[in-house]
């Protein structure tokens, strides 16, 4: 077991540390280092299950980098620029490195105040810090293990089904995919999976960080999933891929054929969730429509409407004057199946919804997009 992942090498940690080391160097000489604490790694490679990627012999990092730089507290305005350099940072580092690397700035007043989401309860739990002060995250609150919100499945389900999405947009306009563009795509069938089963989980009130822990326990309590076993065995093979790396298999990789397996799947999986988590019978549209608007609420009913009239302005109260107190993520949540249906999707009903500008498939998978990456 490594420092960084549970099967890679100490050379693989030294190759690892490379990188870091790089970071902090950067952010170090940066203009605003003086306000930063602590640069603190997350994600796999933060709770020490990262992947070695495989590459003729030799492990190789393949996650994201993600990290929190921790700061000193810090108004809203000083917040935006200082972020503001961060992103330019993280372009640099990318190319640098050859991976996405991402810098979340998280000032010392925002933190007790974090909301209660997976991602600041896997920070909280599941983080290493490579720089600084190591109690610069302490003041996060203290997340109780057996009351993850439902709702954050859901989110998490939405953000893997956005992949699916661009799956589907690459082999629907039938574009030439080099080996790195699927590789790509089979590590976003394999985290659609992975969400799967920590939906699963966390429906049954058995998540926990360690995907070593929830191999084992997928087995109890995948009983009552669409298709059980077959969520058991998929989840378990996308462990063991996140565990080791190995993508030989990637030349006779079936993509198409694969992609529509876990886009069916998902398309019975996301319904299920939701009728668990709602306590409704069905969610169709119009019922998953209700079931939204009258369920649990994601934020204060005064901040979600402050988030819609900030995003749609008037339009906000369309197409039902009760989405205003929603958070606008509802609109996706309804939005999502309906991309990811049996073609023709209903282009003009996910239109309607999103409040597109046009009802044509560029305009409204863009609309998804843009809203997706604002509130994922």
């Amino acid at each position: 077991m490594g420092i960084y992942s549970l099967k890679g090498s100490e050379v693989f940690d030294a190759r690892l540390q490379q990188d870091l080391d790089r970071v902090v160097r950067v952010l170090t000489a940066s203009d605003a280092e003086s306000t930063y604490r602590a640069l603190v790694l997350i994600g796999g490679y933060g709770r020490g299950e990262g992947t070695p990627r495989i590459v003729e012999g030799r492990q190789e990092p393949f996650n994201d980098y993600d990290f929190v730089v921790a700061s000193v507290p810090m108004n809203r305005q000083r917040r935006n620029v200082v972020q503001g350099r961060l992103r330019l940072l993280e372009k640099q580092l990318s190319r640098d490195l050859g991976l996405p690397v991402d810098l979340q700035l998280y000032p010392a007043n925002s933190l007790p105040h974090a909301e209660f989401s997976l991602l600041n309860y896997e920070m909280k739990y599941g983080h290493k810090v490579v720089w600084g002060d190591p109690d610069a995250l302490r003041a996060l609150p203290a997340y109780p293990h057996e009351q993850i919100p439902r709702s954050e499945g859901t989110r998490l389900l939405l953000n893997r089904g956005k992949l699916l999405l661009d799956i589907r947009r690459a082999l629907r306009n039938g574009q030439m995919l080099g080996k790195e563009d699927k590789l790509r795509f089979v590590k976003f069938i394999g985290k659609a999976y992975l969400a799967f089963g920590d939906c699963a989980l966390l429906m049954a009130g058995a998540y926990d960080l360690s995907y070593a822990v929830k191999k084992e326990r997928i087995g109890g309590v995948s009983i009552g999933t669409p298709e059980a076993e077959f969520l058991t065995e998929r989840y378990r093979q996308a462990i063991a891929l996140k565990e080791w790396g190995d993508y030989a298999f990637l030349p006779d990789y079936p993509l198409a054929e694969e992609f529509e397996i876990v886009r069916q799947y998902f398309l019975r999986f996301f319904p299920w969730y939701e009728s668990a988590r709602l306590k409704v019978e069905s969610t169709g549209t119009e019922a998953y429509t209700r079931a939204l608007i009258h369920g649990p609420r994601e934020c204060p009913a005064w901040k979600a409407a402050l988030l819609n009239i900030g995003t749609f302005g008037q339009a906000a109260v369309s197409p039902q004057p009760d989405f205003l107190w929603r958070h606008p993520r509802s609109r996706l949540y309804l939005a999502l199946p309906l991309l990811l249906a049996d073609e023709p999707v209903a282009l003009p009903a996910i239109a309607r919804l999103l409040l597109a500008a046009n009802d044509d498939q560029e305009t409204v998978e863009e609309r998804f997009y843009t809203l997706q990456r604002r509130f994922s």
